[in-house]
């Protein structure tokens, strides 16, 4: 289950380094083209959203390789899956399905790792 979950870590990590990167320092005038739901929001809601993803990302892994708490990974696994919610109710509000359905199998991943992880070091 450990190794499981570490190779579910390591790809939700890269995920959200990447996507929290992309909003929190490409220009605005690329992203609007991109992610078509950055133009409905202030940019440095945008911006806040990159950044705690980019940290949440980071949460994910770091902690593991260094003898930090064994809490700082299901604590970030658990903001990330807070922000997904966030993030698919704005898209299902929106009539996005497809950024929905990716909000969701996203959700449902950081979830799980918050709750396999809670409960192995609690």
């Amino acid at each position: 289950m450990d190794v499981f979950l570490w190779i579910l870590q390591v790809i939700l990590a890269a995920v959200f380094l990447t996507l929290g990167l992309v909003k929190a320092v490409v220009p605005m005038e690329k992203l609007k083209k991109a992610m078509d739901w950055t133009a409905e929001m202030p940019a440095k809601k945008v911006r806040i959203i990159g950044s705690l993803e980019s940290l949440g990302g980071f949460g994910l892994f770091f902690p593991g390789l260094y003898p930090i708490s064994n809490l700082v990974i299901p604590i970030s696994a658990l903001g990330l899956a807070i922000i997904m919610l966030l993030a698919a109710i704005i898209n299902f509000k929106r009539g996005d399905r497809g950024e929905f359905q990716t909000n969701i199998l996203l959700l449902v991943a950081t979830a799980f790792v918050a709750t396999a992880r809670f409960y192995l070091y609690l």
